[in-house]
């Protein structure tokens, strides 16, 4: 089973906590990894890249001149590619690149990127205190307090809005709740701060913690 150092909000240590193996004791899935990972990163692609093609640009419906003895090449439309202001041969457009991934995968994915931070000793457990207005200089004390360096993920049970705009303005923390965060979140964050108790709010994929016998062996 998993352990991390608890700390109150204070930042004094408060010893060790073991943590659920669905979480943060099961085997890490690199495939469930990569795939919600790609997804997730693929999704908030805003694909609004788009150009307009000739039958798209306003104008055009007039001969800019007779088809003969003018001397000049024959054209039907002043919004050709060829003219200034003219449409665009082959350009962007607008696309969809949503991709889906199962929900039994996505946890798995999760609970695997939380399984690695654990076992390297990233993980930290915060008995986190309400905040009653948004205070920045507060949260930052409390966060220097809890062995978390660089860049920080804290996870908590419920969204609070002061906690929440108190650290919006850090820009080493993110904040989010535990069941909204990501494989990809984890990842990205050098130490995950988890509020004690915040996975009990997100039930957990089946057959992602280790088996007594693969524990023992």
């Amino acid at each position: 089973m998993a352990e991390a150092s608890r700390y109150t909000f204070a930042g004094s240590a408060s010893g060790k906590v073991q943590l659920p193996d669905e979480w943060f004791g099961a085997e890490v899935n690199k495939s469930a990894v990569y795939q919600a990972m790609r997804a997730q990163r693929t999704n908030d692609r805003a694909g609004t890249a788009s150009t307009k093609t000739r039958a798209l640009v306003r104008g055009g419906g007039a001969k800019p001149w007779r088809q003969k003895g003018t001397g000049r090449a024959r054209a039907g439309s002043n919004r050709s590619p060829l003219w200034k202001g003219g449409g665009t041969v082959f350009g962007p457009t607008a696309k969809d690149w949503h991709e889906r991934v199962p929900q039994k995968v996505r946890r798995i994915a999760f609970a695997s990127a939380l399984s690695d931070k654990a076992a390297e000793g990233l993980v930290r457990v915060v008995e986190l205190e309400a905040f009653d207005e948004p205070k920045t200089q507060r949260l930052v004390k409390a966060l220097s307090g809890w062995d978390a360096e660089g860049r920080v993920l804290l996870l908590t049970r419920v969204y609070d809005d002061n906690l929440f705009r108190s650290g919006r303005n850090v820009a080493a923390l993110t904040i989010k709740k535990f069941s909204d965060a990501s494989s990809l979140d984890v990842l990205r964050h050098d130490v995950v701060v988890v509020e004690d108790g915040a996975w009990e709010s997100r039930p957990a994929a089946s057959g992602n913690a280790k088996s007594e016998e693969s524990a023992n062996g």
